[in-house]
């Protein structure tokens, strides 16, 4: 009796077992998503890009976890893959337009964004211009352009916002700010990469490169005043402005 028991007894053992593996989440569909997003990135020309590559190299290391039963190390790494090949997919589209486009359209473009009077930001009273109520802003870590995976759903947000209301848009500015640390030339530059990083996946999942641009703030102006932590984070961001038709 004893004996039997112990049989029954390594039998459901076995059969938890078995429910358990089967009902562990899979990273397929989230393998499905990032190669969909590189091979779009790829048809838009972007295989020569970083973000192509990274996103190229982060699959396969994906993959090599998936092999491991790593899932969920899989897809988080797949997640980052596929933001990475839809940034890319951006930056090509983008590159193609502006190529597209004459010195004298593009000074012309960039003389209206400087022409258009600011208004007061509600928070900061500094001037700013009109920000629109379905856009937020996204943040950085320290001397970092990629937008970090807690605030991508404010991307994915602020695109369908831009494509529903484009027709009421003259143009999208995407003001990237710095912390006061580093020079003024180097911030300018960290400034601009995290502006054309969220531009690149706002232009990579549908909205026109024709009615956004990329804009350095650097360190010029603060959105949080002091040296402390707090202060260094709510400088670290990209801002989004627009200007009406």
């Amino acid at each position: 009796m004893i004996k039997g028991k112990g049989i029954l007894f390594f039998v459901m053992i076995l059969v938890l077992g078995m429910y358990v593996v089967s009902c562990a989440p899979k990273a397929d569909k989230e393998l499905t998503d990032a190669e969909d997003a590189l091979l779009s990135a790829q048809e838009a020309g972007a295989e020569n890009t970083p973000q192509y590559q990274e996103a190229e190299e982060l699959i396969a290391r994906a993959k090599e976890l998936m092999a491991a039963g790593k899932q969920n190390e899989a897809r988080s790494l797949l997640e980052e893959a596929r933001f990475k090949a839809i940034e890319a997919k951006g930056q090509a589209i983008s590159g193609q337009y502006m190529a597209s486009m004459s010195d004298t359209e593009l000074q012309v473009q960039s003389d209206y964004l400087a022409t258009q009077k600011p208004r007061l930001h509600t928070a900061t009273g500094k001037p700013r211009l009109h920000t629109a109520t379905g856009l937020q802003d996204v943040f950085f870590d320290y001397d970092s352009s990629n937008v970090r995976s807690d605030t991508r759903g404010t991307l994915d947000s602020n695109a369908r916002y831009i494509i529903n209301n484009a027709r009421s848009m003259k143009l999208v500015a995407v003001e990237g700010y710095c912390d006061i640390r580093g020079t003024e030339e180097y911030n300018l530059a960290l400034g601009q990469r995290r502006a054309e990083s969220a531009k690149s996946y706002l232009v990579g999942v549908g909205v026109s490169p024709a009615i956004i641009q990329a804009v350095s703030k650097g360190e010029t102006e603060q959105w949080a005043p002091g040296a402390t932590e707090y202060a260094y984070q709510q400088n670290r961001r990209a801002h989004f402005v627009t200007v009406g038709r």
